[in-house]
């Protein structure tokens, strides 16, 4: 299963496509560095907000965001946005 490390405050097309999200862990906080998960973009462009707003929800070292046994589902695309003074984000995925 693939797993991203995000390390840079940008925004990043984590996959094309439908697909889940298994885990969110905060590995470092940074100062404030927040994060925010969208579904696309669809084939028009558009995103839709499934966690977050703004690129609001602060890391937490340690802090699981997404539990395994109910991964998120997405439809066209996983895409992150992370903002502030990055730390460690770490994402698994299908």
């Amino acid at each position: 299963m693939p797993y991203l490390q995000v390390k840079t405050a940008a925004t990043i097309a984590v996959k094309l496509g439908a697909g889940r999200i298994y885990s969110i862990v905060g590995v470092a906080a940074g100062t404030g560095f927040a994060f925010q998960i969208n579904d696309g973009p669809d084939t028009a462009g558009n995103v839709r907000t499934i966690i977050g707003q703004s690129a609001a929800i602060p890391v937490v070292a340690g802090a699981q965001y997404i539990n395994q046994n109910q991964p998120m589902t997405f439809r066209d695309g996983c895409q992150v946005v992370t903002s502030g003074t990055p730390g460690e984000l770490g994402i698994q995925y299908d």
